[in-house]
């Protein structure tokens, strides 16, 4: 008990550090900040070393994209997108909380699927950001992933040739990085190898649900003035009109539904490869 009180001030610690920094460094609002800080508690407390050196890992990644996007000027989207790129709580949380949910039930079942779980929701939220963040960088405007016909820069439901590269080495990031993490643990060749394959699946799977739900749920507007298709539900300071979607699914709606499914497939996927190898013959 008293090392579990040390590791979530440790973690409590930690998150007021990064949560200040990013504040600073406007990657993060208040809300997001306070998100962070919990985040880095939960995580502390409840992981090791690995799981928390994930988390690190994705949100270290993701403020160099944005450092990098800033000295670029690649502000093209900002009228069409839903929020800037200072994050807020819910989308900090939409991204990680299922993930950390899984990691919690590993802590008090000590069942490695809910472990696979936390690496895989992690994995499909960094796929996510670089997907998103690097292919509005792309010189081609993206193609809706349902129509396949040329859409908006920045508008949820497109993919791009930069962005889906950028998703895979995302999740390719997490998958790797575990795999060395765990290959020098007292841990099974076989188990091994899963923690490379199965976040790497089910990271990209992540990220086309998220760009399918924003296709086809996520609430989309067109402006009165410019008629400009947006998901911004004001533009030129006045009240867009709705065209399709609904109107309850923001972008944070979009992130946590797929981020809840990625983690549902490593639960899935591990469920059934573990079954399997303890079948007689196999």
């Amino acid at each position: 008990m008293t090392i579990l009180v040390y590791k979530f001030l440790l973690g409590f610690i930690t998150g007021n550090i990064i949560g200040l920094f990013s504040y600073i460094t406007h990657l993060l609002t208040k809300s997001g900040a306070l998100a962070v800080i919990l985040m880095a508690t939960v995580v502390c407390g409840f992981g090791s070393w690995p799981t928390w050196g994930l988390l690190i890992l994705f949100f270290a990644s993701s403020g160099c994209i944005y450092f990098l996007k800033k000295r670029m000027n690649a502000t093209k989207a900002a009228s069409i997108v839903e929020k800037g790129h200072t994050r807020d709580g819910w989308q900090v949380l939409a991204n990680s909380l299922p993930a950390i949910s899984s990691l919690v039930l590993f802590y008090y079942t000590e069942n490695q699927l809910f472990l696979f779980g936390y690496v895989s929701g992690i994995a499909g939220a960094t796929a996510d950001t670089w997907g998103s963040e690097i292919g509005i960088l792309s010189k081609r405007h993206p193609l809706s992933i349902i129509s396949f016909k040329q859409i908006e820069t920045g508008l949820s439901g497109g993919v791009s040739m930069l962005g889906s590269l950028a998703s895979f080495f995302g999740s390719l990031l997490i998958s790797f990085t575990t795999w060395l993490c765990y290959r020098w643990l007292p841990v099974s060749e076989h188990l091994t190898t899963l923690f490379f394959i199965v976040p790497l699946l089910c990271g990209i799977f992540g990220s086309l649900v998220d760009s399918l739900l924003g296709a086809t749920l996520q609430a989309k507007y067109r402006c009165t003035i410019c008629g400009q298709l947006t998901e911004q539900k004001q533009h030129h300071q006045q009240e867009t009109n709705q065209i399709n979607g609904l109107s309850w699914m923001t972008n944070d709606w979009v992130n946590f539904f797929s981020s809840c499914l990625t983690v549902l497939l490593s639960w899935l996927l591990i469920f059934l490869l573990t079954n399997r190898r303890k079948e007689p013959g196999t």
